[in-house]
């Protein structure tokens, strides 16, 4: 396809170029050039002096100082292994650490998503420890929480105190808990109604249950159907059968596309 070509073709120009500017402004960090045509920072000349928008002159500007150090990473730029929005999050992290530990990870991070890199960082949350020790008419649990568990359970009791103390406040958290997924199973299709026939309860063929819509991202692996598609962006449920020709909720007439594909297929 001759404009996919063009495509691909300016978006190897687009890496060099990338590269190029990158190059020259570590030019001008290093001689301060910046500071006789009167921007008080790098960061002011690329907003002011250049037109950037705050977002990409920081990421620029965050390529620029972590390069000093890594300059092999404009090449990875480049060669499309890194991005200037993965750099960016690195630089947010490792600033302070050695230049080692900084390479180290900087070539973990290549050939992965923004997502990919920014659970990189992501910190691990706590999790409840809880210690249980059984007698003959009771059970004992003793809870270890972080400084900021302890301050959400601390908010929401307050907000419960009308109603519950700690004890109780468990313990109703607990049964709706329990009510929820037992009127899920309840809800439920009969043995004798395959998903694909069951009739749809609701006469509006746009109204779609919760319990269906999650059935049908769930089976999408939340990842958009349109061949040749795997997004997980702005995922929409689409009737395959419009409804404007007839169409209506049934199972077997529901599937995931992301906005685009959705607008795409009219």
């Amino acid at each position: 396809m001759k404009i996919h070509d063009e495509l691909l073709e300016l978006r190897q120009k687009e890496k060099r170029i990338t590269s190029e500017i990158l190059n020259k402004l570590q030019e001008m960090e290093n001689c301060r050039k910046y500071l006789e045509m009167g921007h008080h920072s790098l960061f002011d000349y690329l907003v002011r002096g250049l037109g950037y928008s705050e977002a990409t002159a920081y990421q620029r500007q965050a390529c620029v100082r972590l390069a000093k150090e890594v300059p092999e990473i404009k090449q990875k730029i480049d060669q499309g292994s890194l991005t200037l929005s993965a750099v960016t999050t690195a630089f947010k992290h490792l600033r302070k650490k050695p230049v080692a530990e900084k390479r180290k990870v900087l070539k973990s991070m290549e050939n992965k998503s923004s997502r990919e890199v920014k659970a990189m960082f992501l910190k691990p949350t706590p999790t409840i420890k809880i210690k249980k020790t059984e007698y003959l008419d009771k059970v004992h649990l003793r809870l270890e929480l972080s400084h900021e568990q302890h301050e959400k359970l601390e908010r929401l009791k307050a907000l419960k105190s009308h109603k519950h103390n700690a004890e109780s406040l468990l313990m109703d958290l607990i049964e709706k808990e329990l009510k929820s997924y037992e009127n899920i199973q309840r809800k439920s299709p009969k043995p004798t109604e395959t998903k694909e026939f069951c009739a749809p309860k609701s006469k509006n063929p746009r109204q779609i249950s919760k319990r269906l819509r999650n059935d049908v991202l769930t089976t999408a692996d939340y990842k958009c159907q349109y061949p040749g598609c795997e997004s997980r962006q702005f995922l929409q449920i689409d009737h395959i059968f419009p409804v404007r020709l007839g169409g209506d909720q049934r199972r077997n007439n529901l599937q995931v596309l992301c906005a685009s594909h959705n607008l795409h297929k009219g």
